[in-house]
């Protein structure tokens, strides 16, 4: 173990995410609402193509554009049908934007603690937000405690008043967790967290306890689709870009009984079916045996696939949505067939996307929100770079298809 956190710190700044703000910059070019007209334009969507099988093709148009741009880093963002969350983690926040106009209506109460590195947000119901705090970069010194909120919140329109409180905080003191990089809720209501050094998944219950879902017999030896690994240098948007590491199993997305997750390392998507997390005749490390590639990397391709998202909203969808952020476009992958598609190369509104989520339809209107934060232009993460290279804001960017 001491091993393992002393070589995360190395890559201290390696998890997806993680970086910091410069001053305004104000060479940044705006970001107009663009519309799809055929589909070898920026958005990737044609208009007029009569699909019915997703739900950024249910209708004949779709309009992509800069729905919000924030000052300080971003990561997490979760919605509802009034509302938007986005984790600033390096300022300690959660911003709740207004859905429509993508203005602060408020800021989330902070724990009497404080936050620490509040990472991951989910809105599993309205009026119900779960932020996954990462407790901090790895240290080996000080060890990072994840922590797990769950708020009850309300927003008064007619005032602007958003309101919100803690209703129960679970802690993960002493466990082997190096960095807690996202989680997911499930239907029974339990939350899967992942681990991305080590290479693990854990279960927080119901009942506030936690089990170890996937974890090596070995934290030393990591099991083949979920640690990290070395990476390649590669050029990002022009920048070179060379931390040298990438974590293992990283961001999740659940549907039909299934969890998705993407592995930086291996590049892809995966999936374990859910009721094999808590097998009570295998042993963890068996338990990932039942893992199974659903899109493999493309040969050739170094690719960290990041912030997967089903629209829940179109439960007979196939497609999962995900952020493409070292080739700095959004795909869309056929989890029956694996077969991916772009939905979008606008290297300004998906610079480095980082997470997504489907917001409730309105008026046969369907929304899915995408959060950039640039992180390949962060010299602490890229020794590529002599200092930080941010071209804010960061943009949080909005796909409407109806």
């Amino acid at each position: 173990m001491r091993q393992i956190r002393f070589s995360a710190v190395v890559v201290s700044m390696l998890l997806w995410g993680c970086g910091g703000a410069s001053p305004a910059d104000p060479s940044f070019p705006g970001t107009s609402p663009r519309e799809s007209s055929n589909p070898t334009a920026t958005s990737g969507l044609s208009r007029g193509s009569g699909a019915d099988d997703s739900a950024l093709t249910l209708g004949r148009h779709s309009v992509i554009f800069q729905y919000a741009g924030q000052n300080d880093l971003i990561h997490g963002v979760a919605g509802d049908a009034r509302l938007v969350f986005v984790a600033e983690p390096l300022v300690q926040a959660v911003v709740v934007l207004d859905r429509f106009t993508g203005k602060e209506v408020g800021r989330l109460p902070a724990p009497s603690v404080g936050f620490a590195l509040p990472f991951t947000l989910r809105t599993p119901r309205p009026g119900r937000l779960v932020v996954l705090d990462a407790g901090g970069f790895p240290n080996p010194f000080v060890p990072s405690v994840p922590r797990i909120y769950d708020y009850d919140y309300q927003y008064d329109a007619f005032r602007h008043r958003f309101t919100a409180s803690i209703s129960r905080t679970v802690r993960l003191d002493g466990l082997p967790i190096v960095f807690a990089e996202d989680l997911e809720v499930l239907d029974d209501g339990t939350y899967v967290m992942s681990e991305s050094i080590i290479g693990a998944l854990w279960l927080i219950h119901p009942d506030s306890t936690v089990t170890p879902a996937l974890f090596p017999d070995n934290p030393g030896v990591p099991l083949p689709q979920l640690g990290g690994c070395p990476l390649a240098p590669l050029t990002i948007g022009g920048v070179p870009f060379a931390p040298g590491f990438a974590p293992g199993v990283g961001t999740m997305a659940t549907r039909g009984g299934q969890l998705y997750f993407a592995s930086s390392c291996l590049g892809g998507i995966y999936r374990i079916p859910v009721a094999a997390l808590s097998d009570p005749t295998r042993s963890p490390a068996a338990r990932a045996t039942s893992i199974v590639t659903v899109s493999a990397r493309p040969d050739g391709v170094i690719e960290a696939l990041e912030g997967p998202s089903f629209d829940r909203f179109s439960p007979a969808s196939p497609w999962l949505y995900v952020g493409d952020p070292f080739h700095l476009q959004l795909l869309r992958i056929n989890v029956d067939t694996g077969a991916r598609e772009v939905v979008s190369s606008d290297a300004q509104l998906f610079n480095f996307s980082i997470a997504t989520t489907f917001l409730p339809p309105i008026l046969g209107v369907h929304t899915l929100v995408v959060s950039s934060d640039q992180e390949y232009r962060l010299a602490q993460l890229n020794p590529g770079i002599p200092t930080d290279m941010f071209v804010p804001p960061f943009l949080l960017t909005k796909i409407d298809s109806w």
